[in-house]
């Protein structure tokens, strides 16, 4: 039977992924971070924890998101599916897959176009199940790789609409496969960036930045990772923009203490640095109608890393 999970079985979940998605928390802290992050108002409706179940026993479990998105201009509803996890003393038993089957089984159902999930043990596995991969790539900068001389002010409680609005714009046209920004998507990565802060005993980390002139707007999501800054999204409304926010960019990389930029390439990111394919979280989409228009395998998605959930 495939259902949500208690709060025992949350916690039961939460501590076998610790292990694998841990962050260098210890699993105490780890649990509690997880707890007010799926009981947090962001997550509501939007994301749920689901299991597979023999009677009370647990034999897989993973993360489910309720996205939306578009290709070809036409827009989609679409599953997104995180952390799939098997306790160790049942692997290699099918648990997993027939957990997936059942889930996608039943979004297909509740009329979703698609599923998408970032796979971190190749496609081979996920290809069983329907899924193609996609191109999947990543790229870094260093300072000296930056214009220099960029100011921006810092992203605060409140800012979020703003950075909505610029991404969306930024956004606006695309034709290839890309997640909505509609908002909920980069509120529960900030819940989750602040969640994580709580839990490191630290205070809320700096997440953002944005320029507003009367030509246009830019802004970028940012998050501190050990040795880079990640771009989770980044754009720009007016063209002239851009080297102000990587100039901007690079003032943030400096004062952080950190050595690179790190993004993944996606709408006007694409084309700044090399990029290279990434060999983990590999983008992977199942079309859950037979009607529905969707990049073929290793065809282009303009997935950015704030997409990563």
């Amino acid at each position: 039977m495939l259902r949500e999970l208690t709060d025992r079985e949350r916690e039961e979940y939460f501590r076998g992924v610790q292990p694998i998605w841990g962050g260098g928390l210890n699993p105490d802290r780890f649990v509690a971070f997880q707890r007010r992050l799926a009981d947090s108002r962001e997550a509501a409706q939007r994301y749920r924890l689901f299991g597979l179940f023999d009677g009370d026993r647990l034999l897989s479990a993973m993360k489910a998101y309720d996205l939306g998105g578009s290709y070809a201009g036409e827009p989609l509803r679409v599953f997104g599916i995180g952390a799939v996890y098997t306790p160790p003393s049942l692997r290699r038993r099918g648990h997993a897959r027939r957990m997936l089957e059942l889930a996608l089984a039943e979004h297909r159902s509740r009329a979703y176009d698609a599923a998408v999930l970032f796979s971190d043990i190749g496609g081979a596995y996920y290809e069983r199940l329907g899924f193609r991969a996609l191109e999947s790539e990543e790229c870094t900068a260093e300072a000296d790789d930056l214009p220099r001389g960029g100011t921006a002010h810092p992203a605060g409680p409140g800012d979020e609409d703003l950075l909505v609005r610029i991404f969306a714009r930024a956004r606006a046209g695309d034709r290839e496969l890309a997640l909505a920004r509609d908002g909920w998507v980069l509120s529960f990565q900030l819940r989750r960036l602040r969640e994580l802060a709580r839990a490191r005993g630290m205070v809320e980390p700096e997440w953002g930045i944005h320029i507003v002139q009367p030509g246009g707007e830019a802004a970028a999501m940012l998050r501190l990772s050990r040795e880079a800054v990640d771009v989770l999204d980044a754009g720009w409304t007016n063209a002239e923009l851009r080297e102000p926010l990587l100039a901007a960019l690079r003032d943030f990389l400096l004062r952080s203490g950190r050595s690179r930029l790190r993004l993944w390439p996606a709408h006007q990111l694409r084309g700044l640095f090399s990029p290279r394919p990434r060999p983990g979280a590999i983008a992977m989409v199942a079309p859950l109608r037979p009607d529905v228009r969707l990049p073929g395998a290793g065809g282009p998605a303009d997935f950015a890393l704030l997409d990563h959930i």
